[in-house]
């Protein structure tokens, strides 16, 4: 991380996105190539060892499908950085807003020179979230340095560096 910096996403291997596969992966083996393994959690839970398999059958599909998604999301983010295809900003942040939900989740939106940037503590993400946001350091007229990329209509914030004011 630069030290500089307020904020910079980590990223780690995209490799480390497909370790749940393995357990997983073994686990399946397990239950298919013991029927008295699978025959004797089939009791615990009062179904039938097929009803059991193909249970855990699609919740390993699921938990596959996210970590090969996670990869992707993480090799991809790491070719823009690595290319240098993402887009800067520098300016002082105007239009600053915070909205809180009903059920405490937080929105917050702001402008730096005409880029508009929103970001919310609703989901977690490789990107910069509400989570990473706890100390108020982004406020009406606080000069920064954006690193971004762009999603459709989205800028997804990875790195901000605090700038003096102007």
């Amino acid at each position: 991380m630069n030290s500089g910096a307020y904020f910079e996403t980590q990223i780690g291997f995209a490799l480390d996105q497909l370790l749940p596969i393995f357990p997983i992966v073994l686990i399946l083996f397990i239950l298919f190539k013991f029927s008295d393994v699978t025959q004797y959690i089939s009791e615990i839970l009062k179904i039938s060892s097929n009803k059991f398999l193909l249970g855990f059958g699609f919740l390993s599909c699921v938990l596959v499908s996210d970590s090969i998604f996670g990869y992707f999301k993480v090799s991809h983010l790491r070719q823009i950085i690595d290319e240098k295809k993402y887009q800067m900003v520098a300016g002082c942040v105007k239009h600053y807003n915070s909205e809180t939900s009903p059920t405490n989740y937080r929105t917050e939106t702001f402008v730096i020179e005409n880029t508009r940037f929103q970001f919310s503590n609703y989901t977690q993400s490789l990107y910069f979230t509400g989570d990473d946001h706890t100390d108020n350091f982004i406020t009406e007229g606080q000069c920064m340095e954006i690193s971004y990329v762009r999603d459709g209509q989205k800028n997804h914030i990875f790195k901000i560096v605090p700038l003096t004011s102007r």
